[in-house]
């Protein structure tokens, strides 16, 4: 009888140790996978494009933020003041141009009514207005549109290049060791001038 119960005890310690032995390596096994799988995707998916919160900013990749998203760049850079600011004269711009084409397009569509000789198609929204009025007023807001898009497209240029530059210098070296100093110039033979000293590491 004691002896079963001795051979039933490391029985079933063996199948114990075996199945924590089995475990460990699945989870070896596992750990491993995931390291693979883990390196495969920073190979696929490298760093500089979707690394967003850093201690320096990438200028190219501030820059490409706000090609992709005005405002993104910056806030990339951490000037949330500036993505504020673009985001407003982003709605500042929209507006523009949304309302003088509005504008442009109701009085293009009056000057054609008035222009067509056709009695069904008479407006009297414009009664007190001339043809002539008509005219110069679609010429207007045509005119308008037009350089509220122009606008938007500098706007937007300008957000590109201002995330790119503020990025660059952020990570610019600017310690006392680059740099230039002038100062007056005096030597034994009475000759006067201006010393210029570069400073370079």
């Amino acid at each position: 009888m004691a002896k079963s119960v001795y051979f039933l005890l490391i029985f079933c310690a063996c199948i114990t140790i075996s199945t924590n032995t089995f475990a460990q390596k699945r989870d070896s096994s596992a750990l491993a996978i995931h390291h693979t799988l883990h390196k495969k995707m920073q190979s696929n998916f490298p760093d500089s494009i979707f690394k967003f919160n850093t201690r320096t900013p990438i200028a190219k990749r501030a820059g490409m933020y706000s090609a992709i998203l005005p405002g993104l760049g910056q806030l990339y850079n951490k000037q949330y003041w500036k993505t504020g600011l673009v985001v407003a004269g982003a709605g500042v711009v929209s507006y523009f141009i949304y309302t003088n084409y509005q504008d442009y397009q109701k009085y293009q569509k009056a000057y054609i009514n008035r222009i067509d000789n056709n009695p069904a198609n008479n407006d009297t929204t414009f009664n007190e207005r001339t043809t002539e009025d008509l005219n110069l007023l679609r010429k207007g807001f045509r005119k308008y549109t037009e350089y509220s898009i122009i606008a938007g497209g500098v706007g937007y240029l300008l957000n590109i290049l201002d995330a790119y530059v503020a990025a660059h210098l952020r990570s610019f070296d600017k310690s006392k060791d680059i740099g230039f100093h002038a100062s007056p110039f005096y030597n034994s033979t009475k000759q006067y001038g201006v010393k210029i000293s570069f400073c370079l590491k």
